[in-house]
C-alpha cells in the first residue's frame, strides 16, 4: 500500500492506511505525488495544494487520471475516519463497471466485519413515469454480482450528491472511476460531498483489437519518502 499526499503530511491520511495495512498485514510506503511506484491501493487526502472552494485538492483528480491501481481518498468526519459506524456503501449507476464496484465494497465490509449497503440514485424525472420499474434492474444486477453476499439494497429519488451527502452512518463509499481519462459525474460527486473516506475502483483495461482484460502495468518503485 502507498500513501501518497500533497504538499504537507495529513495525519488521518496517515491514521486510516496505517489501520487499513495492519488488518490486512501490509506493507506501507509513503511518496510524493510526483514519484514513480507501484502499489495495490493508493490512499491520498482530499485536501492540499489548490483547493477549491468545495475542499478538493487540486491535485486529487490528476492523481486519479494517471493512478490505476484502486484509490482511497480519505475525508469526512473523524468518526467515519475511525471506521466507527461500521458501514460500507457501494455506490452503483447502472453502469458496466457496478459489478467490481460491489465486488470491492463487500471485500472491504469483509475485512472490518461492516455491513453493507448498496445503493442507487435515480433523480426524479420531471415527466411522471415509473421510475422503480425503471431502475431497479441496477440494484438486480448489482445483487447478482454480489452472489449471495448479505447486503441491503437502497434506491432514492435523488441526485447522486445528495445521496452522498446523506450517507452520514457510512465509512466507505465505493465507486467506480469513471472512463479511462477523466473522473465521471458519480466519482467527482462522492469526492466533493462524501462525509467518509471514498474508494475509487479502477476498472481493467479492455484490450481494443483483442477483446482480453488487461491490466496497466504499475509504476515502478523509488525511494520512500518518509
Amino acid at each position: 500500500m502507498i500513501i501518497q499526499d500533497g504538499a504537507r503530511r495529513d495525519e488521518n491520511v496517515l491514521r486510516w492506511a496505517a489501520a487499513h495495512a495492519q488488518l490486512l498485514g501490509a506493507g506501507l510506503e509513503i511518496h510524493r505525488p510526483q514519484d514513480d511506484f507501484r502499489a495495490q491501493l493508493v490512499v491520498v487526502g482530499y485536501r492540499g495544494p489548490g483547493s477549491s472552494a468545495l475542499g478538493l485538492g487540486g491535485h486529487v483528480l490528476p492523481l486519479l487520471a494517471t493512478t490505476r491501481c484502486d484509490t482511497v481518498v480519505v475525508r469526512g468526519t473523524p468518526a467515519a475516519i475511525g471506521a466507527q459506524h461500521r458501514h460500507v456503501t457501494a455506490l452503483v449507476s447502472g453502469g458496466p463497471g457496478d459489478g467490481r464496484v460491489v465486488r470491492h465494497a463487500a471485500d472491504f465490509a469483509r475485512q472490518r466485519a461492516a455491513t453493507l449497503r448498496v445503493l442507487h440514485a435515480a433523480p426524479q424525472s420531471p415527466v411522471r413515469s415509473s421510475i422503480d420499474t425503471d431502475h431497479t434492474y441496477v440494484l438486480a444486477r448489482a445483487a447478482a454480482a454480489l452472489d449471495g453476499f448479505r447486503h441491503h439494497a437502497v434506491m432514492v429519488h435523488a441526485q447522486p450528491h445528495e445521496a452522498i451527502a446523506r450517507c452520514t452512518d457510512t465509512d466507505l463509499i465505493v465507486v467506480g472511476s469513471g472512463d479511462a481519462h477523466e473522473s465521471g459525474t458519480v466519482t467527482k460527486a462522492a469526492l466533493h460531498h462524501a462525509p467518509c473516506p471514498v474508494l475509487v475502483v479502477h476498472q481493467p483495461v479492455l484490450e481494443e483489437h483483442h477483446g482480453r482484460v488487461a491490466v496497466p502495468t504499475p509504476r515502478r518503485p523509488v525511494r520512500s519518502q518518509a
